[in-house]
């Protein structure tokens, strides 16, 4: 009766917690599940009270060998990082706690802050290495095949507004090339998304109005509710607990991904998921938001190369295409283009076509990771992963890497 009091207690709460729909939910089957004990024994009576108490039992050694493990990681495993915490900052929209989620004092994901760098990175969760270990992501792996050092400053969800504060920040270690890697598969939509933060009144178009923009999936660090919470601190306790959550989270994202609506299962060769409906829109340049943000990234990638300019550095914009156009791409050069990507290639090749216009008038070199991707796909080797997450694998970074060394050594 307890367990089904709290049940309904937190049920009620996370209903009326004014949260996102999936934190409710969340809250109201953990009640529901909670209730299930006292419901089951209001029916079945005996049985039931027989079927718990077995339960319970068999949840002792369970229990103690979670505990064993709990032990063994902690007194053997490597040293844990904090979990990531966010918080809002007025002209970059949110940023890492330092320190958190393995980040530098600044906040970006690096083993330390250098005094001077030769290669400054700047972009969003496919800089960062979305699902790849730091010494996998582009930059590092950069760093590693030449020699040269780098400093990256990335985070989740970025765009050209960010990308442009982001150089304005990192030149005083006075890198010798800039890299800003652009993302198709949202950077255009971010641009105008973002138009809204501090400092970037000269960047918006007459007519458009913009706000600052909310990322319901950055909030602050307060839990959304109490089943939330205690969700969050038993993950903070136990580290066995919180690496099962990841992959499980891990997994449902891509699931998720997966059930988007027009989602494309390809098994030819390099088996993936296509999602040319959910891309579309946001690469689209009939769309107004992306035709505001073609106008704004190329405003921004003005700015950024004026910058470097300023200090003699070069700037590079490394284009990352979508999936989508790359799988198309690949498709074209067997004479066996899949139907369900034709609006999304036209789409993006425009594009493209326009960016890069606004990039080379601006001053920028412009390394195209598309090729790369292509060639690796026609040899069979996977560049994303297998569900419809768009991120690059520890392969696609490789290649990236491989590509922004060829530029790098054009001195």
């Amino acid at each position: 009766m307890l367990l089904a009091a709290a049940g309904v207690v937190l049920a009620v709460q996370a209903w009326f917690a004014g949260s996102l729909f999936r934190y409710m939910l969340a809250g109201s089957v953990a009640g529901i599940v909670l209730c299930v004990p006292a419901l089951s024994i209001l029916v079945w009576r005996e049985r039931a009270r027989r079927f718990w108490r077995r339960t319970l039992f068999a949840l002792v050694p369970l229990t103690g060998l979670l505990l064993l493990l709990e032990l063994g990681v902690h007194l053997f495993g490597p040293a844990r990082q904090l979990p990531a915490r966010v918080r809002p900052e007025a002209r970059l929209g949110h940023v890492l706690e330092p320190g958190s989620d393995g980040t530098d004092r600044n906040g970006f994901r690096n083993a330390a802050v250098p005094a001077r760098t030769d290669v400054l990175f700047v972009g969003d969760s496919q800089t960062w290495g979305f699902q790849v270990e730091r010494d996998e992501t582009f930059a590092a792996v950069f760093s590693a095949r030449t020699g040269a050092s780098s400093y990256q400053m990335s985070n989740g969800s970025y765009g050209p507004v960010q990308y442009r504060e982001l150089v304005r920040r990192g030149l005083p270690l006075q890198p010798k090339l800039v890299v800003v890697a652009f993302y198709f598969g949202n950077d255009l939509v971010d641009a105008s998304g973002y138009a809204g933060l501090e400092g970037a009144q000269d960047l918006r178009s007459p007519g458009v109005n913009y706000v600052v923009r909310h990322n319901a999936e950055l909030d602050g660090e307060r839990s959304p509710n109490w089943t939330m919470a205690l969700v969050d601190g038993v993950l903070a306790a136990s580290r066995v607990l919180d690496f099962a959550a990841r992959v499980v989270k891990s997994r449902l994202r891509g699931g998720i991904l997966d059930e988007q609506p027009g989602s494309v299962a390809f098994e030819k060769g390099v088996p993936t998921v296509l999602l040319p409906d959910y891309r579309l829109p946001i690469v689209d340049p009939d769309n107004p938001q992306v035709r505001d943000g073609l106008l704004i990234s190329g405003r921004c990638l003005a700015d950024i190369a004026g910058q470097c300019r300023s200090i003699g550095a070069r700037c590079l914009l490394l284009a990352i295409p979508t999936k989508e156009f790359c799988y198309q791409e690949w498709q074209l050069g067997q004479g066996t283009p899949l139907p369900a990507l034709r609006a999304l290639h036209a789409a993006e090749t425009r594009a493209r076509r326009e960016l890069f216009n606004l990039a080379a008038a601006a001053g920028c070199e412009i390394a195209d990771l598309g090729p790369a991707c292509v060639a690796a796909l026609a040899a069979g080797t996977p560049v994303w992963p297998p569900s419809g997450d768009g991120h690059l694998n520890a392969a696609g970074h490789r290649e990236a890497a491989r590509l922004i060394e060829q530029i790098h050594a054009r001195k």
